[in-house]
């Protein structure tokens, strides 16, 4: 096994920390995804949702 030194090790930290951010932005992503789903489970468990034919649906995103 290789021997490595400070400067060496020190890369491989930096290197390691920006892998950990960027997959730390990928967790907060599937989080706030999750959690913007459980909401809309919620919604709809306690009726709150609106229920629409596969035309009035389209016709409503046009308007966005």
């Amino acid at each position: 096994m290789e021997q490595m030194n400070i400067i060496q090790v020190n890369k491989e930290i930096i290197a390691l920390k920006s892998q950990m951010n960027e997959i730390m932005k990928f967790i907060y992503e599937d989080l706030e995804f999750a959690r913007g789903t459980e909401e809309a489970w919620q919604e709809i468990d306690e009726g709150k949702c609106k229920c629409m034919s596969k035309d009035e649906f389209l016709n409503e995103i046009e308007k966005w």
